[in-house]
């Protein structure tokens, strides 16, 4: 049996960002990292992708959104399986696109704004728990 999550919306909308490989986005970092909401910043041999509040999508950037996010609460053991599952197969039965920033200590699941009130339906249905956003924190 998958595991039950708790997870916790976190308020605003988010945008995921794209730039091509070897993008200087130094410039960029500070004003992102003294945000108060979810910045997650990837860079690969192929792209720098970075997921932040939509109010500070950055320029020049492709970007995509506006998406919401449920962040997986407490800390998840590196040995646990399943988890990510439990939570992308639910989403999967409804056609509801999600894109996965996972941390050192949890999962954020991002879902399309227009589709977050059926995502929380079917993970719920699924045997999650979602608790309301309160702040950014």
């Amino acid at each position: 049996m998958p595991p039950a999550v708790s997870l916790r919306a976190l308020p605003g909308d988010y945008v995921i960002a794209r730039f091509p490989a070897g993008t200087d986005t130094g410039s960029l970092l500070p004003d992102l990292l003294r945000s108060a909401g979810l910045v997650s910043v990837t860079r690969t041999d192929r792209e720098v992708s970075i997921v932040c509040d939509a109010a500070l999508a950055p320029p020049g950037a492709e970007v995509d959104g506006e998406w919401r996010a449920l962040y997986a609460d407490g800390a998840i053991p590196f040995g646990l399986t399943g988890v990510v599952a439990s939570l992308v197969d639910p989403l999967a039965a409804i056609g509801c696109p999600v894109f996965v920033v996972s941390t050192f200590d949890g999962d954020v699941l991002m879902t399309p704004g227009d589709r977050h009130a059926d995502a929380v339906g079917a993970l719920r249905a699924a045997g999650h728990t979602i608790a309301a956003a309160t702040d950014h924190g």
